[in-house]
């Protein structure tokens, strides 16, 4: 059994190689191009986003230009249904079974959960529903007057300082300071939502995330 903390109230889950093994950024563009919705050269951008994102040199315009195409001009509905689809396709065998643990530990245990992830929320809300999880936060797709998607993005991307911001916004509607929230993610990029609560997990990290986790006295878990 993975640790509780007693004294948190919320627990703040990192998506993508925190609770489930993949990256949802990554595997939406092999869904994509598996069923059409993408030319084959969009597995090779995906990658090319995904080094720059954890090298931490990411252009927000460009990739939210190249990963939201699939959505742009979707209503609600059929964005829904199509990420449906990646998620039994790509993403239920990469829930982490620890997380899964962990997830029905906190929930037996009476407290908030919450998943926040930069990836958009269309594509992250199956994940915390087939973990239980609480509530969704973090990348908000923009709809037109339509109704239908954009393309674009509305608020905060939820990356770095801006995970702080959404946490602490979501904080405030329940009654909770980041103090009472126990943080868990897996990347560098994690660092200033784990700086920011009460108490931080490093979830699998690599070497820079575990050296920052050591200076803080972080908790380090290796979840599979």
């Amino acid at each position: 059994m993975k640790n509780l903390f007693p004294q948190a109230e919320v627990y703040l889950f990192d998506m993508d190689e925190t609770l489930i093994s993949a990256d949802c950024d990554v595997t939406w563009k092999h869904f994509a191009v598996k069923h059409g919705l993408a030319p084959d050269n969009a597995l090779d951008e995906a990658e090319r986003f995904y080094q720059e994102y954890c090298a931490g040199t990411l252009d927000i315009d460009e990739f939210m230009a190249f990963q939201l195409a699939e959505f742009t001009g979707k209503t609600p509905a059929e964005a829904a249904e199509m990420s449906r689809r990646h998620f039994e396709e790509f993403i239920r065998p990469a829930m982490r079974k620890d997380a899964v643990e962990l997830v029905n530990a906190v929930k037996a245990a009476g407290k908030v959960t919450a998943l926040l992830s930069s990836t958009n929320k269309v594509v992250s809300s199956p994940v915390a529903a087939a973990f239980g999880i609480d509530a969704v936060l973090g990348t908000q797709l923009e709809q037109g007057n339509d109704g239908r998607y954009t393309g674009r993005i509305t608020g905060l991307y939820a990356v770095q300082e801006n995970k702080v911001a959404i946490a602490r916004q979501f904080g405030d509607s329940i009654g909770f300071g980041l103090e009472k929230f126990s943080a868990y993610g897996d990347s560098f990029n994690d660092r200033f939502i784990l700086k920011a609560c009460g108490f931080a997990t490093a979830v699998n990290p690599g070497d820079k995330l575990r050296a920052l986790a050591l200076e803080n006295n972080w908790h380090i878990e290796e979840w599979k």
